[in-house]
């Protein structure tokens, strides 16, 4: 695995072999000054701490699905401001009422991409308008690959709570 990218995440080969082209140009695709050039489709908002886009590879059965992504690069949410955490439920709110949908769901890949089941080593939270009757399960992969050079909880598991 890369420092960038996790390439056995990509869900095409398509997308998989654009990764292998980012990470040999050490270009990671989440950080802004690379979106213009490196994906298909714009950022649309900017904010303090995130910015919004569409996902150039939605998943299947969404009717919407964008990235909502930090402007600095971060691995995970605790190395950003507790204000961001504010901007991002003010982002969610506000993708919810200009979509209106039935129903959403989020994901946040933080940490270790063999763990989040996430392809890009930059937080960023995924956020899926979703269909009263999609034509397939939207489904968010969350690896169950270990990571081999660290435990999978640092903190000693609470009494009963298998490991």
């Amino acid at each position: 695995m890369s420092e960038l990218y996790d390439l056995e995440a990509a869900r095409s080969p398509e997308q998989r072999a654009y990764m292998a082209g980012l990470e040999a140009r050490g270009v990671c695709i989440f950080c802004p000054e690379h979106v213009a050039a490196e994906q298909r489709l714009p950022i649309e908002h900017t904010g303090e701490h995130w910015y919004v886009k569409r996902n150039d590879y939605p998943y299947p059965g969404t009717v919407e699905h964008y990235l909502i992504v930090p402007l600095r690069h971060v691995v995970t949410f605790d190395e950003l401001p507790d204000a961001a955490g504010a901007e991002l439920w003010a982002i969610r709110r506000a993708l919810k009422g200009e979509l209106s949908p039935l129903a959403t769901a989020t994901v946040e890949r933080s940490g270790d991409m063999r763990l989040n089941g996430g392809s890009v080593a930059h937080l960023h939270t995924h956020f899926v308008a979703l269909a009263p009757a999609p034509a397939e399960t939207v489904r968010f992969r969350v690896s169950a690959r270990g990571a081999p050079d660290s435990t999978a909880c640092a903190r000693p598991a609470r009494p009963g709570t298998p490991r």
